[in-house]
Order: C-alpha cells, then sequence, then structure tokens
C-alpha cells in the first residue's frame, strides 16, 4: 500500500507539473519594411514562489529580461530593436509556480540590402495578427497614465491598434487594465525621446513667488508628438498634455 501511494503521488505530481499557462504579446514593425533583418536578439528572466511568496513581480520579470537582452546583444551603429515578441509561461509545481519571461526582438538596421528582408523568419509567423499605433506606444514599455486623478505606472504586455493591456501593481497584487493607447505615456522609449529631445522624470520648472511655495514641473511620460507634464505644488498635483517644443 505504501508503495502504491507513492507511485500515486509521483503521477499527480507529474501531472500538476506538466500544466502550464502560456501568453505571448506582440507588437509589429516600426520600420514598414524599410529596414533590414541582421540578427535574433533574446532576453530572459525566471523566478520560482513558494505557496505565491518569495517569487519576483512579472512586471520587473519584463524588465530584467528587457536588460538582460540589451546586454547580452548590444547594438551597433545604424542598428535598433524591431518586432518584440514577449511571452509569459507560469509552471506550476506541488506548492510551487515557476514564472518564465522571455522577450525576443529582431536587430535590424535601416541600410537597406537588395534582396534582404526586413525581419526574421520567426517574426513572419505574427505578422498577421498585429495592428499598429499611431502613438507611438511599443510592446514591453513602461508607461504611465492618469486615472481617478492619480498617475499609475504599469507595462504594457498587449496591444492593438487602440487599445492596450497594462499591468500594474497594487499591494503586491498583480492587475490588468485595458486602456486606450492614446491615453498611455512612455516612460522608456528611445524613439520618442530622440523625437522630444527630452525624457521621463526631466525637470522643466522650478518656480516660486514670495509667500507661496515652489511650483515644480516635470515630464511624467512621453508620446508621438506630445508629453504628460505633472505640477506640483503645496502638495497639490495636476496633469497636462502638451505638444512637443522644438
Amino acid at each position: 500500500m505504501p508503495k502504491f501511494s507513492c507511485i500515486l503521488l509521483i503521477v499527480i505530481s507529474q501531472l500538476v507539473i506538466s500544466c502550464s499557462v502560456q501568453q505571448s504579446y506582440l507588437t509589429g514593425s516600426h520600420c514598414n519594411g524599410k529596414c533590414t533583418y541582421l540578427r535574433m536578439g533574446v532576453g530572459r528572466a525566471q523566478a520560482v514562489s513558494f505557496w505565491g511568496m518569495g517569487g519576483h513581480k512579472t512586471e520587473n520579470l519584463v524588465f530584467t529580461a528587457k536588460n538582460n537582452m540589451y546586454r547580452t546583444f548590444p547594438l551597433h551603429r545604424t542598428e535598433f530593436y524591431d518586432n518584440f515578441v514577449v511571452t509569459i509561461r507560469n509552471i506550476y509545481f506541488p506548492l510551487i509556480k515557476k514564472t518564465v519571461v522571455t522577450i525576443h526582438a529582431d536587430i535590424v538596421t535601416d541600410d537597406i540590402a537588395e534582396g534582404d528582408m526586413a525581419f526574421s523568419d520567426s517574426y513572419r509567423e505574427y505578422l498577421g495578427q498585429h495592428l499598429p499605433n499611431r502613438w507611438g506606444i511599443e510592446l514591453a514599455d513602461s508607461v504611465v497614465f492618469v486615472k481617478g486623478g492619480k498617475l499609475w505606472r504599469g507595462v504594457v504586455i498587449d496591444m492593438t491598434e487602440h487599445t492596450a493591456t497594462v499591468m500594474l501593481m497594487q499591494n503586491g497584487i498583480e492587475h490588468y487594465f485595458s486602456i486606450p493607447v492614446k491615453r498611455l505615456f512612455a516612460i522608456e522609449n528611445e524613439n520618442l525621446e530622440d523625437e522630444c529631445g527630452c525624457e521621463a522624470g526631466e525637470v522643466l520648472e522650478i518656480s516660486s513667488t514670495a509667500g507661496n511655495d515652489p511650483k515644480v514641473v516635470k515630464i511624467a511620460g512621453l508620446q508621438k508628438g506630445r508629453k504628460l507634464i505633472t505640477i506640483s505644488q503645496k502638495n497639490k498635483l495636476r496633469f497636462k498634455v502638451v505638444p512637443f517644443t522644438k
């Protein structure tokens, strides 16, 4: 009987271990076919939690995977990352959950070679699912948005032409929001930073008058052609969207 119990436990454990959930999120090409695919970049991060404790937040794993890819596959002159695919995989063991985040990206160049393709073979499979957006927001971007008079921060994990799924943390718990892309402003997006000539977190103005608390104006995030700024004074915070200034 003890042997049978052990065998049954092993079988059940293997069944549990084999159960996994996999989600993939992607963004399309930003060079519109006017570039040449060179090689593939890959970044990975993983964490294990016991009974839901001790693991890393999925949001942090996305950041880590992206940074690992940047370090492992550095860019050369005229090269840039394009065609991101983010895969979040949860594997469930008895009492343990293992989360693995993998990011793939094509490394491409603006130097067009005759007969070369603009994306990798692996990304070709995803192209039919992509709808571009005109706000400059990309998959896996860290973004901010205003909701209920407060500034929220999260990561874009899925996107259609007009709507994005944003993951953020509240009290250590993952929450997912469906947000119009036009309401999102990127924190770290090199294309938008180059267009604006500025970056999120930059202080635009500090001013004060006699008898009043200083007013601080900062850039909260960037979007195509415009930026979200915060205006703080005397424990009050206001938000304003303004166009890029040359």
